[in-house]
């Protein structure tokens, strides 16, 4: 995975296909190179004699090889030939070429000569010997040196006759034949005393059959002419005779100076993406402002058609190493008909004398490259460069594979016949620059170097490039890469082993959870760490995409469990692993498991064992009853069937894909994977933030500012733009930045899991990248699934930059996939969100004190003083007033990770420091934007850190280590909600650059008016429609029933489908940890949340499931880790399947397992709007955010933007100070992601 590439050309850039390597990207274009470059040099090292070739008893002895020439396989045509590397003599000859003749052609005496009067063999071994460039036979032709042309005619006699003399006479003598038979058969048939009515008929009768076979004569001695002509340029390609190529050359001259130097700028940023991964650090940035093939053209030599009649072992060859290497249907498609076309090609490039001005060196092949020296984000010093190129000589072979399809062309295999010669010029665009490349060692060092790369394509190894991808050139993607989901639950881990010496009675490590694929190492998600503690209960989801590269590297989930240390680096502590290759044969289900963590030591036994569940899940088909004409709803009646103004559909080759084209997203499947690209960005450009420049006086009648669209492409005052990839307010990617461009192009995004399409947003936002100031934003563009996607699940549209101090239109593709999967819609919601009450009052109901009342969550607190603590009128406890305190009482608790977090009241009395009671309701039971009635307990317990910290609800608190003194003092009764999404609350996470971006990305469209202050879950109409007819078709009993029955059939969130939400899933396994109930339709085996080890609850019949079957690998199965098949060199890869039994996948529960519902609080009641109405002095200060943002007023200023920029870097940088001082348990959190790997 970690050298995984990109997987086919024109393929966007991601995280998984990251931009490569110079080296990187060469490997890339042929991914089986480096497979057939090692067979063939362990070929080259076992041979210890040179192959011994058969002599033709008519063909002169072979010349041996001299110099730098050697005999090499041709990989184009199979045959032996000697090549050599292009030296000094050739480079002369390409500078004064001239004509190879055949002596007799010039009347001398030859040794040697073809005559058409030979036979076909003889003439073709003469034609061998003398045919040029290299006669075997010396004194047979003659050098003519050509001083008028630049080109190299090669020339030789052909055994073309030709007939048409012959053909002439035999026409004229059978018109005199014919008249003559005309007058006899009359004169003489007279004579005899025949009738002329008989005779004249009988004349022309005959002279027409005469006429005739002449005719028919000339016709077949034509056919013969034609087909010697032929068996000519057969016997030249046989020959492998070069032909004249002075056609070509003047017509490549005419079309070289016609091309538009704007072609080549795919070329360029594909170049500049390859040099800025591949520079050092001290280049901050790259930019290709230039590639242009100047006026001077490139020169071919020599053409020539190659046989074809020698590869029949070489695709008996490449046919079994496909075998080996690939699987059948890939192997099938490489090896589809289709006829093969050779070509050899000799060229050459030479500059034409160019001086110092800019006009003359621009007539020869150049690039203009600007590097940017310095440290990224204090400084860097542009140093252009300008690259020419001076010379270049070789010699290539091509094999197209033509196929019938357009293109017609498949794939295309080059090598060279020995290493070119290349001459380039490097010089500092400075007024009196010199070429570095000049320099003995440097020019040394280049040549090395050019020689070492190329060395990679010279016969017998090559390169294949699949032409067909790239001729095609559809950037509309209509499928995500991901082939599924694991949908993945954390319970708990037990008995864990004590990590430090410090710890309390049940504790003594701090352990967490990461869960990654085995090979590939980095974390694809991580739990909360909990402290202290060795029974932890994580109860986290989360789903991780399968790509079919994962499939093909016979990956295994690693589900890893470390120990966090503060101080120190962060110990793995075990790990368990699972077969993807085996998971996916077993899709639709959920499979809870119960797993010995294994060793990372040979020999080790690890103590402990973890319990959770894993389901793979892969995408539906869609339905046709869903289906709609994909037009674009939001244009008026009279423009929809205009198709100049629908969306892009790019080439649709199958059935899937034209579903894609013209199915929304499926309401019955409202989970999946959400696939964002940012192709590219045009006419990008800067806001003019400091307005009119200059005095009015004699301009009083010109524009206050530029206008329309920008005309620059590159310049000092366009931006360095990258963007930032938000999924519902979570910055999940970051593009590459592009200098100072106004059309930059990134073909860069992600794919991500998404709870549900219904409510997600996607946020692109356009930043500029400066030195010693933040990153400005150029503007967003803020997607809601629910309204791009209404008529297709898949858009490619342009949409304007809006909200930030610059212009321009970006263009990019949005895709959802649904997941099979039905989650409860308490797990449909948003990771970010706020907690906010709804009642106006907290009660604490049988509570004997008068507290004050602190409620936290992860990076968020709030508290309410004990003098707003008030006794009930029952007398059986206190309350709170919310409005009190100038509303400030109610308070509003930012959330960044949700389905992880808990909100914890702690219960302060006086004269004490510490809490006398908590109160627990973890966010992940909450149905967003819904008021909930919440009434949980009060408790009291010796160790709070294992009650907050661990997922503890009434239904699993009993009988857990550590918590044997838990006693129930009172009960906590409130309204809340979970609102989705950003506020204003979260300024307070504000702690990095991450964040502080993610924050302005949401200021900046809730400024601009693009995004509600509120997420709403919204379905399309139209979708609604189409969803409601599909499940009433077919069924004319719901047609009459009445509402409420007809909601309950037509229900579009779906149910808790694993049913083991807050389930231990050990209480559905035997005790030799088989599966043994389904969970969410049978009854457990053991108690729900303490599972015992009793073997009298087994079932009797064992044979029907086994968790081994699925490629688990644990403590108990192998041992240690090191002996896990995704370890290195350890593991048996191929166990078998085994009978796990495949069912039709069906997620809907049988019987009801919603959450359980909360007490009514009675007493409270509800708020009649939440806190989040903002004052004038919150108006204010978002007004004021808002003109920084946008650098006005004194923003506008650099040194100010200077200022606030130290200031915040101070800020942030002292409290990883003080973290790293401190300590920190994060655990492994996954970054960013980016295609440039850092």
């Amino acid at each position: 995975m970690a050298d995984q590439q990109q997987t086919k050309p024109g393929g966007h850039y991601s995280g998984h296909n990251p931009i490569p390597t110079v080296r990187q990207f060469v490997e890339n274009l042929d991914k089986d190179k480096k497979y057939r470059d090692k067979k063939l040099d362990e070929e080259a090292a076992s041979s210890t004699q040179p192959q011994k070739v058969a002599s033709s008893p008519r063909k002169a002895p072979e010349r041996q090889a001299e110099g730098s020439e050697k005999k090499v396989t041709d990989p184009t045509t199979g045959r032996e030939v000697t090549i050599a590397d292009v030296n000094e003599e050739m480079i002369e000859e390409s500078k004064n070429p001239h004509l190879v003749v055949p002596n007799v052609n010039l009347n001398k005496s030859t040794p040697i000569k073809t005559d058409p009067s030979q036979s076909l063999e003889d003439y073709k071994h003469n034609q061998d010997v003398t045919a040029p460039p290299d006669p075997v036979a010396e004194g047979t032709t003659t050098d003519v040196p050509i001083h008028g042309e630049k080109t190299n005619v090669l020339f030789h006699p052909t055994p073309s006759v030709s007939y048409e003399p012959m053909f002439a006479a035999l026409e004229k003598r059978a018109y005199i034949l014919c008249a003559g038979i005309l007058v006899a058969t009359i004169v003489v048939g007279k004579l005899f005393g025949g009738a002329l009515k008989g005779l004249i008929p009988l004349a022309m009768c005959l002279a027409s059959g005469v006429f005739l076979w002449m005719k028919e004569v000339v016709r077949s001695g034509r056919e013969v002419e034609w087909n010697s002509e032929q068996v000519r340029g057969q016997m030249a390609a046989l020959n492998l005779l070069p032909e004249s190529v002075e056609w070509m050359n003047t017509l490549l001259g005419i079309v070289w100076g016609l091309i538009n130097p704007d072609m080549f700028q795919g070329v360029a940023d594909t170049l500049e993406d390859v040099m800025q991964a591949s520079v050092p650090g001290i280049i901050e940035n790259v930019r290709v402002a230039e590639i242009n093939q100047g006026s001077n053209p490139l020169r071919i030599l020599s053409l020539r058609a190659l046989p074809d009649s020698h590869m029949g072992d070489m695709k008996k060859a490449i046919h079994d190493e496909n075998k080996q290497t690939k699987d059948p249907q890939e192997a099938a498609a490489d090896e589809e008909g289709g006829d093969f076309y050779n070509l050899e090609v000799s060229f050459a490039y030479h500059a034409s004398p160019s001086g110092k001005r800019a006009s003359e060196k621009a007539r020869n092949m150049h690039m203009s490259l600007i590097f940017y020296l310095g440290i990224k984000g204090l400084f860097g010093v542009p140093l252009p460069i300008f690259v020419e190129l001076q010379g270049l000589v070789g010699t290539v072979r091509l094999r197209m594979n033509m196929t019938p399809e357009p293109p017609f062309l498949k794939n295309l295999t080059f090598t060279l016949m020995g290493a070119p010669q290349v001459t380039a010029g490097c010089t500092p665009m400075f007024e009196k620059g010199v070429n570095i490349l000049n320099l003995p060692l440097i020019s040394n060092f280049v040549n090395y170097a050019i020689k070492a790369a190329a060395s990679m394509y010279v016969a017998p190894k090559s390169m294949s490039i699949d032409m067909r991808a790239i001729l095609q050139g559809d950037t509309v993607q209509k499928d995500t890469e991901a082939l599924g989901v694991l949908w993945i639950r954390i319970h708990r881990a037990v008995g864990l082993s004590k990590q430090d010496r410090r710890g309390s009675k049940h504790g003594g490590s701090d352990p967490y959870i990461t869960i990654a694929f085995s090979k590939y190492g980095k974390p694809m998600y991580c739990t909360r760490v909990i402290t202290d503690d060795l029974n932890p209960i994580w109860e986290e989801t989360t789903a991780v995409l399968v790509g079919p590269e994962l499939i093909k590297a016979n990956e295994n989930l690693s589900v890893e469990l470390w120990d966090s240390d503060r101080h120190t680096a962060d110990d793995i502590v075990g790990k368990v692993e699972i077969s993807l290759q085996k998971m996916i044969q077993h899709p639709g289900k959920m499979y809870p498991q119960t797993s010995k963590l294994a060793g990372m030591e040979a020999d080790s036994d690890m103590p402990g064992e973890l319990h959770w569940e894993v389901g793979y899940f892969s995408k539906p088909k869609f339905r046709k009853e869903m289906r709609t004409d994909g037009k674009n709803k939001a244009l008026p009646d009279e423009l929809k069937d205009n198709p100049k103004l629908q969306d892009e559909k790019g080439v649709i080759n199958s059935d899937e894909d034209d579903a894609v084209m013209h199915t929304p997203p499926d309401p019955l499947w409202p989970s999946g994977v959400c696939s964002v690209i940012v192709h590219q960005i045009v006419n990008l450009e800067l806001e003019n933030i400091k307005g009119t420049e200059g005095k009015l006086k004699g301009r009083e009648y010109e524009p206050a500012k530029p206008y329309g669209e920008g005309k620059e492409e590159t310049g000092g005052n366009l931006p360095t733009s990258y963007c930032t990839i938000l999924y519902n307010d979570e910055l999940v990617y970051r593009t590459r930045a592009k200098a100072v461009s106004s059309q930059p192009i990134f073909n860069a995004g992600t794919e991500r899991f998404v709870r549900d399409w219904r409510s997600a947003i996607i946020t692109i936002t356009v930043r500029d990248q400066r030195n010693r100031e933040h990153d400005p934003i150029l503007g967003v563009v803020p997607l809601k699934l629910s309204d791009v996607l209404e008529t297709s699940s898949q858009v490619t549209r342009w949409y304007p930059l809006d909200g930030g101090i610059g212009f321009g239109r970006i263009r990019i593709s949005l895709l959802f996939r649904s997941i099979e999967t039905r989650l409860p819609p308490q797990m449909l919601g948003w990771d970010v969100g706020t907690f906010e009450f709804r009642s106006k009052r907290i009660l604490a109901i049988g509570y004997d004190h008068s507290p004050k009342l602190r409620m936290r969550t992860g990076g968020s607190t709030g508290k309410i003083s004990r003098t707003h603590a008030h006794k009930t009128n029952e007398g059986d406890g206190y309350y709170w007033d919310l409005e009190e305190n100038e509303g400030r009482n109610n308070i509003r608790l930012p959330v960044k990770h949700r389905y992880r977090s808990p909100i914890v009241f702690e219960f302060h009395i006086a004269n004490h420091r510490k809490p006398d009671a908590y109160a627990v309701i973890w966010l992940q039971h909450f149905i967003d934007n819904e008021d909930a009635d919440i009434n949980i307990p009060i408790w009291k317990t010796a160790t709070p850190a294992r009650l907050t910290q661990n997922y503890i609800t009434e239904e699993n608190c009993h009988n857990e280590p550590g918590l044997e003194d838990l006693q129930e003092v009172g009960r906590l009764q409130f309204r809340a909600q979970f609102k989705a999404g950003t506020d204003e609350s979260h300024a307070a996470f504000v702690t990095d650059n991450d964040t502080r971006e993610t924050y302005e990305t949401w200021e900046a469209c809730l400024t601009e008016g693009v995004r509600n202050r509120k997420v709403e879950k919204e379905l399309p109409e139209r979708v609604q429609q189409l969803h409601e007819q599909s499940l009433t078709a077919g069924r004319d009993i719901l047609k009459n029933a009445d509402e409420e029955e007809k909601r309950k059939w037509l229900a579009k969130d779906g149910q808790d489908w694993s049913g083991a939400f807050g389930d231990n899933p050990k209480a559905y396994m035997n005790t030799k940890g088989h599966k043994r109930r389904e969970p969410g339709v049978e009854e457990p085996l053991h108690d729900r949340y303490h599972p015992s080890d009793n073997e009298d609850n087994d079932d009797d019949d064992d044979s029907d499931y086994s968790s081994s079957d699925l490629g688990v690998e644990d403590g108990n199965t192998v041992g240690n880790a090191q002996a896990m098949s995704g370890s290195p060199g350890g593991g048996n890869q191929s166990k078998a399947n085994g009978g796990i039994k495949q069912q039709k996948t069906d997620l809907s529960p049988t019987v009801d397992h919603n959450p359980r519902a909360s007490e009514s609080t009675a007493r409270t009641a509800t708020t009649d709007v939440t806190s989040s109405s903002s004052s004038s002095k919150d108006v204010n200060k978002q007004n004021k955010r808002a003109e920084e943002r946008r650098h006005r007023g004194l923003m506008q200023w650099k040194p100010a933007r200077n200022v606030k920029f130290a200031t915040d870097e101070a800020k942030i940088g002292l409290s990883k100070l003080k973290k790293r001082v401190t300590g920190g348990l994060d655990g492994r959190q996954p970054g960013v992601e980016t295609e440039t790997g850092t």
